[in-house]
C-alpha cells in the first residue's frame, strides 16, 4: 500500500517539473496586467454584490 508520505512526494516533484520558467521582458509586463486585472475585476464584484447587499437592507 502506497504511504502518504510518497503520495505527497511524488506530487512535490511533479509540481516542481511542471513549474514554468520566470517570464522575463514583455512577457513578464503582460503577465503583470493580467494579474492586475483580475485582481481589479475581482475588488470590482466584490464591491458591487456589497453595494447590492446594503441596498436590500
Amino acid at each position: 500500500m502506497t504511504s502518504l508520505h510518497h503520495i505527497a512526494q511524488a506530487l512535490d516533484s511533479t509540481a516542481v517539473r511542471k513549474m514554468p520558467a520566470e517570464p522575463t521582458g514583455a512577457a513578464k509586463i503582460f503577465q503583470f496586467h493580467c494579474k492586475t486585472n483580475i485582481l481589479h475585476s475581482v475588488f470590482t464584484l466584490k464591491s458591487r454584490i456589497q453595494d447590492c447587499n446594503n441596498n436590500a437592507l
